[in-house]
């Protein structure tokens, strides 16, 4: 039976094979002047009605190299092959062509010299994207109106000559922003999201990329498309916004009992985010968080873009992170930030962290010490992606860099010989670089690498950065890694089958090292593993599962991780 079957799927496979080669279909040119034989070489198709679009091509070839009279009426099948008689007809080249009324830097931008039409075949493909170039960059720079055509074309002994003329029309420019619907939020803001402001010269390519933009903001909704009022006073942009639910709430409570003592800890994840609730489009942000070993996160954030109607925003932060009995860690920031065209930024910020160590008075910690550092940085980000919450294409980069004063101190009470306070300084660097590739009309592949570095050589264990979990390195359990400098780089390919809704398959790759006093180590993690977010009325639903990997240890099964997760709006 075993070898029946083989002998089936041998005779199928042949079959296949037989097929196809009875398919392939030969194309054959015969032009009725000679020309280069690599111009002119046999297709060879999948079938026999592909040769009108094999024929097509071959005319457009030709006629790109200054063959403008190219033709093939009709094709005889003889067997496998199609015999396809070329009327070629003269070759026409330029010589002459020059421009009027194209200002030097628009010709330069478009790829325009003159000089190197002269004696070139003629090209309409080459000429058509020559005009489309010009016309885009002058409607991209104040001129919807603008207009370019050949004028003068002739005939020549030595070939055809003719003229380039562009009238760009009249220079336009923003006189106002009008917003129609029931949103309520800061007109600067807005116009800032959109990169649109009473007074900036009409730009096609900001204009097309509106209802992106107003898509990634998530209060507000689109009645209809957006749409630009030209009259010869002034020149409006209207949109049409209603508000959206846009706040959110997610989060899960438990209690769980110390083995070690008895009592009952109060564990869970809130996540609360306030979106434009004083109308200014600010953000407001708060988490808690209990993991394992009685270990609590807290973190409070608000940003107020624009505060007085400047382009100024102001950004603050407060942090506290206590790990059991261990240590308490009081992180606050506060930044001045400069916000530019489609969301660019630049921050200037002071940052405080303190780090105590519990019950340092009284017993000596190895390897933890009381940590005060009042350092001061400067942060960028930049952020060009189609859709901001599900992209497909686009890139972004967030870095930001610090350096300040940092003092350090062992001391325990009752030592009649104290250690002595250490005063050094500190630099730290944190960046985030992400990249989206198309692939196809639904699929893309996500690249995205984040790290850390800190710069001193006087670090303790309670001070390090914390990585580990859903948002850095997956597989492995929530701030299970300490480490004083770090890199992830992820691969990612995504499915969009909605607006904000994907299927997902990654893999994280780590590096990080965790240099403290006299102690060394260092270990490549990894994680791989598959995931889904889609949209419900209630909300947004994610689930992930997680493989992790450390230290050389195999990859278990039943390691692994699930995230999910759930935001509910209002």
């Amino acid at each position: 039976m075993k070898l029946s079957l083989r002998w089936t799927v041998l005779m199928v496979v042949l079959g296949l094979v037989l097929t196809t080669a009875a398919q392939r279909h030969v194309v054959v040119f015969e032009p009725d002047h000679p020309l280069p034989a690599k111009w002119i070489r046999p297709i060879t198709v999948g079938r026999s009605l592909a040769q009108a679009d094999v024929v097509r091509d071959q005319i457009l070839f030709l006629q790109a190299r200054g063959y403008l009279e190219a033709s093939c009426d009709t094709c005889f099948v003889r067997g496998d092959s199609s015999y396809c008689p070329i009327a070629v007809g003269r070759p026409y080249r330029w010589a002459r062509l020059r421009s009027r009324g194209i200002p030097g830097e628009l010709a330069s931008e478009a790829g325009l010299r003159e000089k190197l039409y002269d004696g070139r075949p003629v090209a309409p493909r080459q000429i058509a994207s020559t005009i489309r170039t010009l016309l885009e960059r002058s409607e991209n720079s104040g001129y919807p109106f603008a207009r370019v055509w050949l004028d003068s074309l002739q005939q020549t002994e030595d070939g055809l000559s003719a003229v380039l003329r562009a009238d760009r029309g009249r220079l336009v420019t923003y006189d106002s922003v009008v917003v129609r619907g029931s949103v309520r939020t800061s007109a600067r803001y807005l116009q800032a999201s959109i990169g649109i402001r009473p007074g900036d010269v009409y730009d096609e390519s900001v204009l097309n990329a509106v209802e992106t933009r107003l898509r990634e903001l998530p209060f507000v909704s689109q009645k209809q498309r957006p749409y630009v009022q030209f009259t010869p006073e002034n020149t409006k942009l209207f949109l049409f916004l209603d508000a959206k639910k846009a706040s959110s709430i997610n989060g899960v409570l438990g209690l769980q009992p110390d083995a070690n003592t008895g009592k009952v800890n109060l564990t869970g994840d809130i996540d609360l985010r306030l979106r434009n609730a004083l109308r200014r489009g600010e953000a407001i942000a708060l988490n808690w968080r209990s993991l394992q070993n009685s270990t609590q996160d807290l973190k409070v954030a608000g940003n107020l873009p624009f505060a007085f109607n400047t382009p100024f925003g102001i950004d603050a932060s407060l942090k506290l992170f206590k790990r059991d009995s261990t240590f308490l860690e009081v992180t606050s920031r506060i930044g001045l930030e400069y916000l530019m065209t489609r969301g660019d930024k630049v921050t200037l910020f002071l940052n405080s962290k303190s780090n105590d160590r519990l019950g340092s008075n009284t017993i000596a910690q190895p390897g933890l010490a009381d940590v005060r550092l009042i350092s001061y940085g400067l942060g960028f980000v930049r952020e060009r992606l189609d859709y901001r919450f599900n992209p497909r294409r686009g890139h972004g980069i967030q870095i930001e860099g610090s350096a300040g004063r940092k003092r350090t101190s062992q001391a325990v009470f009752g030592l009649v010989e104290q250690p002595l306070e250490i005063n050094t300084v500190q630099m730290e660097v944190l960046g985030t670089l992400l990249g989206h590739v198309a692939l196809g009309r639904r699929s893309t592949l996500r690249f995205a690498a984040q790290g850390g570095r800190m710069l001193n050589d006087d670090l303790y264990a309670n001070e390090l950065y914390r990585i580990g979990g859903l948002k850095t390195l997956r597989g492995m359990d929530e701030a299970s890694i300490t480490a004083s400098s770090y890199t992830i780089g992820t691969v990612e390919y995504r499915f969009l089958y909605e607006e904000n809704s994907n299927f997902f398959l990654f893999v994280d790759q780590a590096w990080w090292e965790r240099r403290v006093q006299e102690e060394y180590s260092t270990d490549t993690p990894m994680g791989v593993g598959l995931g889904t977010t889609f949209e419900t009325k209630a909300g947004l639903f994610s689930i992930t599962y997680a493989l992790g990997q450390q230290f050389d240890n195999p990859v278990q099964l039943r390691g692994g991780k699930v995230h999910f997760g759930f935001i509910s709006l209002f």
